[in-house]
Formats: C-alpha cells, structure tokens, sequence
C-alpha cells in the first residue's frame, strides 16, 4: 500500500520577510502622540508669559511650540486615527488645534509665573480658558456649536471671570518683579539697620577730613619785615 505525500508548498520570499504591521493602539504610538501635544503647549505656555524678557527669543520657542503641537495632532488625528479625516475637516482641526495649544498656554503660563508677571497674567488666564473651551468644541469630533450656550459653557464662563477678578485684585498687591507692595512688613528693617551703621560710620570719616581741608598755616610762605626778621603769627 502505497502512501500519497502531499506536495510541499514552496514558501514566497515576502511571506518569509513580512515586516510586523504598525499597531496604532501600542503604548509607544500612544506616549509619542500625548507627549506632542504636552510638550508643544508647555513650550508656549513658557514663550506666551516670557515673551517681554527678550522678544526675539520667545518668538521662536513659541513658533517652535506651535509646530510640535501642531505635529501631534497630525500623529494623534491623522496617523493613529482609524478613519482619516476629509480635507476640509483637516484643515479646521489644524486650525482648531493650533488655537487650543495657544489656550492652554496662556492658561498654564499665567497660573505658573502670576508671581512674577502678575498684571499679565490676570488677562492670560481666563483668555486662554475661554479660547481652550471654544477650541476644543470646535475641534473634538462630538462637539458642537450648541455646546457653546450650554450650562457648562456658562460656568466655564462664570470661572473665567472670577479667575480675572482675583487675579487682578491680587496683582495690586505685587510688584512686577514678584515683591509684595506691603510696606508695612519688617522684611525691610535689617535693610535700613545694615544702612544705619554704614552712615554711622562715615560721620566720623568726614570729620576727620575736615582738618585736612582746612588750610595749613605751615604752608603759607613767610614774609620778611622791614627790619630782615621774618614775622611770626600768634
């Protein structure tokens, strides 16, 4: 009894080399695309509050915030999404994200540094609360413009602007340089007591100059009288 082998099949070389596919849903693919978008609104939350100190600089770090920003949303939307979007809503979810990634700036920049720019940071905040509200809607997939008069929008609204209020009240009482204007505080007394013995002890220098300024009578050249003596002073 004879047995019928079954032919082996000759295996493909791309069967043999297949790459392992992409898997979206991986924790990597995840951290990159999260790590964008916070890394680009940290970069501009930094460059929005700095941006007095050296213009030209924060110039820059804020363009370059926007880009990665802007970078995650198209890994996040685009390259980890499992429907791609069409071109008209790619375009307003680039705008959209652009927008957001400014609103959380002015909101996390204004929280961080109030101390040391507090007038404008009583602005930025509750701007870049309204403007990250009304950027999400406009950008999440669910959203809509009824979400905008919606109770939530209203309270998100009312925290705007109790965040200006406060923030506004509070930068009376801080100097631009992040010092209290509390004149009152005995945090200026051991300044005033280091400059007491400092012109304490330049009273006695300048009475000790004092003789030195005064003419000396040594100097003064002596006159002969009439009778070849020199006169003498007493």
């Amino acid at each position: 009894m004879t047995t019928v082998l079954k032919p082996e099949l000759p295996q493909t070389r791309a069967s043999r080399h297949r790459r392992p596919t992409f898997d979206k849903k991986a924790l990597p693919a995840r951290y990159s695309g999260q790590m964008l978008y916070f890394m680009g609104a940290a970069l501009i939350a930094g460059a929005v509050v700095h941006y007095p100190i050296d213009p030209s600089l924060y110039t820059i770090i804020c363009v370059v915030g926007a880009l990665v920003f802007l970078l995650g949303t198209v890994v996040n939307e685009f390259v980890l999404a499992d429907e791609r979007p069409a071109l008209s809503k790619a375009v307003s979810l680039v705008a959209f994200s652009l927008l957001l990634s400014f609103g959380v700036g002015l909101v996390g920049g204004g929280i961080q540094h109030f101390e040391q720019f507090p007038e404008r940071s009583a602005w930025m905040t509750p701007i870049g609360l309204l403007m990250s509200y009304v950027a999400f809607v406009a950008k999440d997939s669910k959203g809509r413009w009824r979400h905008l008069v919606s109770p939530f929008a209203a309270g998100v609204v009312v925290i705007s602007a109790l965040a200006w209020l406060g923030m506004t009240s509070l930068a009376g009482t801080i100097s631009s340089d992040g010092h209290s204007h509390d004149h009152g505080s005995t945090t200026e007394t051991p300044a005033e007591q280091d400059q007491a013995p400092a012109e304490k002890d330049g009273a006695p220098a300048e009475k000790d100059e004092a003789p030195a300024k005064q003419g000396n009578p040594a100097e003064a050249p002596a006159e002969p009288t009439e009778d070849g003596h020199t006169s003498h002073s007493h």
